[in-house]
């Protein structure tokens, strides 16, 4: 059982970061439309929606930490021993601190996207 809760959290943790990451897309690609004169009738729309969306990222970026924090914690259900466990911890030390780099600077454009764009 807890096998198959390990593989769900993992399931999640990388649905909310594809989550995260098309909103990410979808918010950069409404700014830069939304200029274009075909957009004027709907003009109104953008920035309520993308302060929706907005919300979208930060219940993503919750689901990401929390099921980040179970998957440190389970690391060790998937029987990972010796020099495996040693390269494997140390590439995915190397994987978050690029990814949290990412995460900082997306986050920070779709912030500025909604509130400054």
């Amino acid at each position: 059982m807890r096998e198959k809760l390990t593989i769900l959290n993992a399931f999640v943790h990388d649905v909310a970061t594809g989550t995260w990451i098309g909103s990410l897309v979808l918010l950069s690609i409404l700014h830069a439309q939304a200029s274009r004169p075909e957009w004027a009738p709907a003009a109104h729309l953008v920035r309520p929606l993308a302060s929706r969306f907005l919300w979208v990222t930060w219940v993503s970026l919750a689901v990401i930490l929390l099921t980040g924090v179970v998957r440190m914690v389970t690391w060790k259900v998937f029987g990972w021993t010796g020099d495996v466990a040693r390269d494997r911890v140390r590439l995915l030390k190397i994987k978050h601190a690029v990814l949290g780099v990412a995460f900082a600077v997306g986050t920070a454009w779709q912030v500025a996207i909604v509130y400054f764009g």
